[in-house]
């Protein structure tokens, strides 16, 4: 099998990039891995759906006085969303049965857009064809969670993906290139927080370039940096921050469980193996307590006897939990000073950094403090990416083998998945939009009813208690929040401070 894959890899390399078969193969290539986006869950496709929060900028802009009104109204989140509004605009401007189409199209091209860039430029990161591949294969693959296919409700975690692979590219002798770059800094600075948190790393890579494009990224950092900021300022003062934010949770087991599983062990591992180590650590915490839903569950298949035998495993790894814990993370913090140690200079600072900082600040910064798989959609991406980089500088094969076996596993346990992390965001129970539509035409006072909706446990997948719902005679969301424009408050939060 390896092998094989040499062989693969060698004739890959053997493609120019200024060659004619170059860009028939990359027409090829990206045509393919557009097919297996759209085919992941073909019924996002054929009859598309809302998801979540998208219809709240549906509904901003549906109601709104004028087209642009949309982007100017406060509404939920506390931080701004650029991305998704735009998506709502665009959607409310069509006939409502196919609104949906809309943020379904924004979804797909904001996922295309790193692989794009991939694809259609030249850095030293991503010089090779064979390069090209493996890094969108760690997109669609090993990062990727149902969460965030195909909608505009999560744009804001697929874009800095977008950002860092801006970070990375030296090669801006383009024009083209370098205007296009700028525009999508500033399209990320105000399209959640996570570009803006990247913002020191841009700073760093100045300082250690000299290039004068990335001191323009900074500048648009700051500008667009401080507006963003101005809005979140003007929100939380208007008490529209969401209160389970730096909650008990900070700093608490759960949390460094949470960030371990979502930003390491999920893009290496899966998503199966994740909730394993997920599970030990409820087990190392809180004992049998930790883990009596499953152990339920698996009551219904196996019998009294071996779950007795699972029932005192799990005692005495409770009872042993600070041994477990010591040797745990002593190990990882060996593995993380060898890494550093033998890192160069740009590995440290461009991917290390990154990588431990934005897993920790988002993490903190996440719902309830433990944040999730689609967190985890930047950093499993950055840590795969550091992991392929080493193969350049491995010098023993031993090591580089080792490497390769840790993103083959990767790539590989990410198309097995490739349908079960869908599971939790899809159901064939649930409503379809264009019936949903039909009956609020027949009754104005039905409130359209959008995915997610009811869902049982099964076990390995939560349960969905909630409704979710759209409301097309009035602006809800906006109601709920005082009817507030940011123009206006934004002058009275300055001159009130003042």
């Amino acid at each position: 099998m390896e092998n094989i894959i040499k062989y693969i890899a060698s004739r890959v390399d053997s493609i120019e990039s200024s060659s004619k078969n170059y860009w028939i193969i990359s027409t090829v290539i990206l045509s393919v891995i557009v097919s297996l986006i759209l085919s992941r869950y073909p019924d996002l496709i054929f009859s598309p759906r809302f998801w979540a929060e998208e219809i709240i900028y549906l509904e901003t802009f549906f109601h709104a006085n004028s087209q642009l009104d949309g982007f100017d109204r406060m509404v939920y989140p506390s931080y701004y969303n650029l991305l998704s509004r735009v998506a709502g605009f665009f959607a409310s401007l069509v006939e409502l049965e196919f609104a949906p189409i809309v943020t379904t199209f924004i979804g797909f091209l904001i996922l295309m857009t790193p692989i794009i860039i991939i694809f259609m430029t030249d850095c030293s990161y991503w010089s090779k064809l064979k390069d090209k591949i493996i890094l969108s294969l760690f997109l669609i693959f090993s990062c990727s969670t149902g969460e965030i296919w195909l909608n505009s409700t999560n744009l804001h975690f697929i874009f800095p993906v977008t950002s860092f692979l801006i970070l990375l590219d030296d090669n801006l002798s383009s024009k083209v290139k370098r205007f296009f770059y700028s525009l999508l800094i500033g399209v990320g600075s105000l399209t959640g927080p996570i570009t803006l948190l990247m913002s020191p790393f841009f700073l760093l890579r100045y300082w250690h370039t000299r290039n004068k494009q990335f001191a323009v990224y900074c500048a648009i950092l700051l500008v667009f940096g401080l507006l963003h900021v101005s809005y979140y300022l003007v929100a939380k003062d208007l008490g529209m921050m969401v209160s389970n934010r730096l909650g008990a949770n900070t700093g608490s087991s759960e949390q460094i469980a949470h960030i371990f599983s979502n930003n390491i062990i999920f893009p290496v591992f899966g998503y199966f193996l994740s909730i394993v180590f997920r599970t030990i650590a409820d087990i190392l915490n809180s004992g049998i307590d930790g883990v009596s839903s499953y152990l339920e569950y698996l009551g219904y298949y196996f019998p009294e006897i071996l779950i007795e035998y699972i029932k005192s495993t799990f005692v005495f790894i409770h009872d042993a939990n600070v041994v477990i814990y010591a040797i745990f993370f002593l190990s990882f913090f060996m593995f993380i000073y060898y890494q550093f140690k033998r890192a160069s200079l740009d590995s440290k600072l461009f991917f290390i950094l990154p990588f431990f900082y934005l897993s920790i600040v988002m993490s903190l910064l996440s719902l309830k403090g433990v944040g999730g798989f689609r967190y985890s959609y930047i950093t499993g991406f950055i840590l795969l990416f550091y992991l392929y980089n080493q193969l350049s500088f491995v010098k023993t094969e031993y090591g580089k083998r080792y490497l390769r076996y840790i993103l083959m596993f990767s790539i590989i346990i990410g198309m097995l998945e490739y349908y079960p992390r869908m599971i939790s965001y899809t159901s064939n129970n649930w409503p379809i939009w264009k019936e949903e539509v039909g009956l609020w035409r027949v009754d104005d006072s039905y409130n359209p009813r959008i995915w997610p909706s009811i869902k049982k446990s099964n076990g390995l997948w939560p349960e969905r208690m909630s409704i979710w719902y759209i409301d097309l005679n009035k602006p809800r969301y906006w109601d709920q929040y005082g009817n507030r424009r940011f123009s206006t408050e934004v002058e009275r939060y300055f001159v009130d401070k003042n």
